[in-house]
C-alpha cells in the first residue's frame, strides 16, 4: 500500500488507487467532469490535472495511480492555470444559458467556473449550433450545446446497463452525443444519465421546468416500488414531492435506481383520498371518527364469534405493522391477520426485483414466517364463504388481477363491518363502511427491510395531506377511544418497542 503526500498531508491507499480518490481520502477535493467512481476512466476532460513528482508533466488525477513516496500538489500556479484554460475551452461554444437551464443550482460547470475561473470570455466568434431540446428516449431530453463531452452517459450505457444506446458523432468541436441509428435511450435505468451529467445537457422530461432546484428541500428516504429498497433523495417543495434521485448506498443500489421507481413519486401526489368518511357522513373530525370507529369495531367483534380479520400490507413500515399486530390482538379480539400488497412484476439481474413491495421481509420479522400463508387469496375465499364478519383493511393494494379485484370488491358486501385505512381509495373506499385516511411513506417515519434483510429508515418529508395521519397514529387513536390503549403513545416509543421485539425474536 503506497504512502504519498498530497498538499502536505500523508495518505496511505491500496495499490492502484488513482490520485483523485486518494485526495478525497485526504480531504482534498479535485474538480472533475468525466471521472465517476463506478465508471471507466477515459481522462478526457482534463479538469483534474495536478502536479505529481512521478509524472513528466501535469497528470490527470483520475487516471494517474498513486506510487510510494509521490508528492502531489493540487493548488499550484500551473494547476490553476490549467483549470482556467480547460474551463475557457469548454465555454467557447457553451450557450451560457444558466437562467433558463434546469441544471442551474446543481451544475458542476457553473460551480467550477465561479470557483476556478470567473472571468469574461476572450472569444467573440459565433458559437457552434447543436441539437436543442432533442428527445433521445421516452424519459430523457438532450441539449447538445450544453454538453461538455464527458461521456459519462455513454459509459453508463456501455458498462452499467450493457445496452449501449449512446455514442458520439462528428469530430472536434462539432462532436455530439447521439443514439445509434434506429435506436433510442430506452433502458430501464435511462434517467440515471441525468444524474451523471455534470451540466444541463441531459434532463428528464418529467422534471423539466417544474421547479428550480434551489427551492427544493431534500429528505433521505427509500423507493417503495419494489423489495430492493433503493436509497433516494426525496425532494419536495411547499408540501409536494417533486422528484426522486438515487442516494449512494453501496450495500443496496450504489448510485442508481430504475426509471419506474424514480417516477413512483407521482403516486404520493395523485389519487389521494384525504377526508374521513363514516357511513356517508361528511366533514367528520378525528375525535368523533375514532370514537365511532371504536364503537363499531367493539360491537362487530362482540357479534362476530371470532370471525374477524385484518389485512395488512408489505407496503407498510415495520412500525406500522407492529402497531397492527397489537391492534389485531387487543381491539380486534385476536383477529386473523392476512397479508396483501401489490402483485409481482418484472425483474432483472441488476436492481429491479419481482416483489413490488418494499417490506415483505419486515412483515416476516414482525409477524413470523407463518404469516405468509395467510394471503389475500385465502382471505378472499373466507369472505366469499361468509366466514368474515368484520374486516379491518390497512392499505388497498391487492395482488389480484382485474377479475380478482372485482371478486374482492363484491365479497366485501358479505362483511357486516368493513373499515378501510389507507392513503388511496383504490376502488375499495366506497365499499367500506368507514374510511380513515392515512399517510404515505413520504409523510411518516418508518423502517423497511429489503429482500436481503437490510433494515433501512425512511423519514417524513412533507406534512400529511388533509386529515391523513401516520398509520400507527390512526390505530392508536381508535384503541384509546375503545379504552384499550396500545403500549406506545409516540413513534419513538413504537420504534423502541420494534427494536426490542425484533431483537428478542
Amino acid at each position: 500500500m503506497p504512502t504519498l503526500t498530497i498538499n502536505g498531508k500523508q495518505v496511505t491507499v491500496p495499490a492502484g488507487t488513482p490520485i483523485i480518490r486518494a485526495a478525497a481520502q485526504a480531504g482534498v477535493n479535485i474538480p472533475h467532469f468525466c471521472y465517476h467512481p463506478t465508471l471507466s476512466t477515459p481522462g478526457n476532460c482534463r479538469m483534474c490535472l495536478v502536479e505529481a513528482s512521478d509524472a513528466r508533466g501535469l497528470a490527470a488525477s483520475c487516471y494517474h495511480k498513486c506510487t510510494e513516496g509521490a508528492v502531489v500538489n493540487t493548488e499550484t500556479a500551473r494547476v490553476k492555470a490549467a483549470r482556467q484554460a480547460v474551463l475557457e475551452f469548454i465555454l467557447v461554444n457553451h450557450p451560457v444559458d444558466c437562467p433558463i437551464c434546469d441544471q442551474a443550482g446543481e451544475c458542476k460547470l457553473q460551480d467550477y467556473y465561479m470557483t476556478h475561473d470567473h472571468k469574461p470570455s476572450r472569444v467573440s466568434t459565433t458559437k457552434n449550433s447543436k441539437s436543442k431540446a432533442k428527445p433521445i428516449g421516452p424519459h430523457v431530453v438532450f441539449d447538445g450545446e450544453r454538453c461538455i463531452l464527458c461521456t459519462r452517459c455513454i459509459r453508463f450505457c456501455d458498462e452499467i446497463t450493457g445496452t449501449s444506446e449512446l455514442t458520439t458523432e462528428q469530430r472536434g468541436d462539432h462532436t455530439e452525443i447521439t443514439t445509434f441509428p434506429g435506436r433510442e435511450l430506452d433502458n430501464a435505468y435511462s434517467m440515471c444519465v441525468t444524474d451523471l451529467c455534470p451540466v444541463g445537457a441531459l434532463t428528464t422530461r418529467d422534471f423539466r421546468f417544474k421547479t428550480r432546484v434551489w427551492m427544493l428541500a431534500s429528505t433521505d428516504s427509500l423507493c417503495t416500488g419494489c423489495s430492493r429498497g433503493c436509497n433516494i433523495h426525496m425532494e419536495h417543495h411547499q408540501g409536494e414531492v417533486k422528484r426522486y434521485r438515487p442516494r449512494l448506498n453501496p450495500e443496496v443500489n450504489e448510485y442508481w435506481m430504475c426509471d419506474e421507481g424514480r417516477l413512483s413519486y407521482q403516486h404520493h401526489n395523485l389519487g389521494r383520498t384525504t377526508a374521513i368518511r363514516l357511513r356517508d357522513q361528511r366533514e367528520v373530525q378525528w375525535p368523533r371518527a375514532a370514537r365511532q370507529t371504536a364503537e363499531a369495531l367493539t360491537a362487530a367483534v362482540a357479534k362476530a364469534n371470532g370471525q374477524v380479520a385484518m389485512l395488512t400490507s408489505p407496503q407498510l413500515s415495520c412500525e406500522s405493522l407492529l402497531a397492527a399486530r397489537e391492534f389485531a390482538a387487543t381491539v380486534l379480539g385476536n383477529a386473523t391477520v392476512y397479508v396483501g400488497g401489490n402483485p409481482s412484476g418484472g425483474n432483472d439481474a441488476f436492481l429491479i426485483t419481482s416483489d413490488k413491495n418494499p417490506n415483505r421481509a419486515g412483515v416476516v420479522q414482525v409477524f413470523g414466517p407463518a404469516i405468509l400463508a395467510n394471503t389475500a387469496y385465502k382471505l378472499l375465499e373466507e369472505m366469499e364463504q361468509g366466514r368474515v364478519q368484520a374486516l379491518y383493511l390497512m392499505r388497498g393494494e391487492l395482488p389480484f388481477d382485474a377479475a380478482g379485484r372485482a371478486r374482492f370488491s363484491a365479497a366485501l358486501s358479505r362483511v357486516a363491518l368493513v373499515v378501510y385505512q389507507g392513503p388511496h381509495g383504490l376502488d375499495l373506499e366506497e365499499r367500506a363502511h368507514i374510511f380513515l385516511p392515512s399517510a404515505t411513506h413520504a409523510e411518516q417515519d418508518g423502517t423497511y427491510v429489503n429482500e436481503t434483510g437490510y433494515a433501512q429508515a425512511a423519514y417524513a418529508a412533507v406534512p400529511a395531506m388533509g386529515q391523513a395521519l401516520a398509520d400507527w397514529d390512526v390505530l392508536s387513536r381508535i384503541a384509546r377511544a375503545a379504552e384499550m390503549p396500545l403500549s406506545f403513545d409516540s413513534f419513538d416509543a413504537l420504534h423502541a418497542t420494534l427494536a426490542a421485539t425484533i431483537a428478542a425474536e
